[in-house]
Order: structure tokens, then sequence, then C-alpha cells
């Protein structure tokens, strides 16, 4: 069976990672990794340091 591709709530595009809202931010459905990213920058200003780096 193909299992269809998840469509990101946000931009439409196809979901390779996963990521739900949070409930403040007014959005159904999950998010792709870009707009999950654009959503952090706009409910908390200021620079982002990603952890586990070496874990990808």
């Amino acid at each position: 069976m193909l299992k269809a591709v998840e469509k990101c709530s946000v931009c439409k595009g196809p979901i390779v990672q996963k990521y739900m809202p949070m409930k403040s931010w007014n959005v159904d459905g999950a998010l792709c990794s870009a707009c999950y990213s654009k959503k952090l920058g706009e409910y908390y200003p200021g620079d982002h340091v990603r952890v586990n780096t070496d874990k990808e």
C-alpha cells in the first residue's frame, strides 16, 4: 500500500519531519520544519540555538 504524504497546515508542502504547533499558535494540524521554525521565531523572538546536532 502507498502511504499518503502528509501536508503542512501552513505552506501545504510535504512534511518530512512532523511538528505539532502550540495551542497558542491557532494552527490546526501538523507543520513542516520550516514553518515550525518560522512560528517559533514569531512567538519567541531572538536567537534559537539547536541542540543535539551531533545525533543527526
